[in-house]
């Protein structure tokens, strides 16, 4: 018998050819997902193993239910103090006792020691759930400045019920060059002339020599410079340590478009390059009334008598859109019964306040010694004018007995 495409046992061989490498196929696909299933688990087996190794290692000082713990920052400029902190944290939701023995705090630089102290006796105490215990402050006992620069290791060695623990942290003191400037305005009109002063600062605990061969000076919009200026120095600088001396004054013109400029100051040593970087914008306009700002004092508005008192003034914008402000006028005065702080400042003054953000326009500091010595209510005003508008805001501080 004749067929025309296949006889039935072709397409029985056929079926069978199919159906053989379906099984293959399928047996393939089994075996691959079996492999890969294997290898998940061992990966998160190999996971659950290294985190288990790697971080029943990681938490430094750790006995019990207690850790010890060195706090402090990570560097210091070199006049600053070195804020050092010892504590004891409890880990537990509830009460656990506490019992320290020779306890050994010290700091080296490199193979010198530079401080140490030692407390042999024994101290028990019981600490809260959760709570912590302050077991060494190096201010109260030392006050260490001045330090030079480099890398400081701080180790505390001490017995924790019963068992010793010790552990390190190393903090760095700065020590540097640079470049500051001064007279610089927030903002500019175009042509108008540029004018400030460079300086630099020796952020060391030493006295120090440098000889400054040029300042290189680049106004640049983008990456595009739109001017560019070679000034040679060639002089020698003596610099006491966290004092600066003044280089040179530096004098241009104003791009004549508006826009957001960078001012990039490049100064050339014998050794080094030191460099920085300021913004420098220009507008045409400016606003002369103060809507869409408002002041805002920050201070306490409760405290004891005879308590230092410091406080600052800010200038908020409200607004998404970048404000230009010139001030014509600040005034503060805190006031009980008669004047106790006053404070004036008359002089132009610019300002450039981004879209809700703030601008910091005074700041009590070190020189500002503001005791409230009389118990009662005080009252703070804060007056500031610009060309056809004017802001007040006040704030009432209790002091008590």
């Amino acid at each position: 018998m004749k067929y025309f495409s296949k006889s039935p046992e072709e397409w029985q061989k056929r079926d069978e050819e199919k159906e053989r490498e379906f099984r293959n196929r399928k047996n393939r696909i089994r075996r691959r997902a079996n492999f890969i299933l294997v290898v998940n688990f061992a990966i998160v087996f190999f996971l659950i193993f290294f985190t288990k190794a790697f971080f029943s290692n990681k938490s430094e000082g750790v006995i019990g239910p207690f850790q010890l713990v060195i706090e402090t920052k990570e560097s210091y400029l070199p006049n600053d103090s070195l804020d050092v902190r010892v504590k004891v944290f409890n880990r537990e939701k509830k009460k656990e006792n506490l019992v320290l023995e020779d306890f050994v705090f010290s700091i080296k630089r490199e193979n010198d020691t530079v401080y140490e102290f030692h407390f042999p006796q024994r101290v028990e105490k019981e600490v809260e759930a959760f709570g912590s215990v302050l077991v060494f402050d190096l201010l109260r006992e030392e006050e260490l400045s001045n330090l030079s620069g480099g890398n400081y290791t701080i180790t505390v060695s001490v017995k924790l019920n019963g068992q010793r623990v010790v552990i390190s942290k190393v903090v760095s003191v700065i020590e540097k060059w640079q470049i500051e400037v001064e007279n610089l305005k927030d903002f500019y009109f175009p042509y108008e002339n540029v004018y400030f002063s460079v300086y630099l600062e020796n952020i060391s605990s030493k006295s120090r020599k440098i000889r400054v061969e040029s300042i290189g000076l680049i106004v640049l919009k983008g990456n595009e410079a739109v001017f560019e200026r070679d000034i040679p120095i060639e002089k020698d600088f003596v610099i006491n340590p966290m004092m600066v001396e003044q280089i040179h004054e530096v004098n241009f013109s104003a791009p004549k478009e508006s826009g957001d400029y960078i001012i990039k100051l490049k100064l050339k040593t014998e050794s080094s390059l030191i460099e920085k970087s300021m913004p420098l914008f220009v507008t045409r306009e400016y606003q002369k009334d103060l809507k869409g700002l408002s002041l805002i004092i920050e201070g306490k508005k409760f405290v004891a008598s005879g308590e230092r008192y410091d406080f600052s003034v800010k200038l908020l914008n409200e607004e998404k859109k970048r404000k230009y402000i010139v001030l014509k006028n600040i005034m503060i005065v805190l006031t009980h019964k008669e004047p106790v702080f006053s404070y004036a400042y008359s002089e132009e003054y610019r300002m450039t306040i981004e879209g809700y953000s703030s601008r910091e326009i005074f700041k009590t500091t070190s020189y500002d010694i503001i005791k409230l010595e009389d118990p009662g209510t005080y009252k703070l005003i804060v007056v500031i004018e610009s060309e056809e508008d004017r802001l007040m805001k006040e704030m009432e501080i209790v002091v008590s007995e």
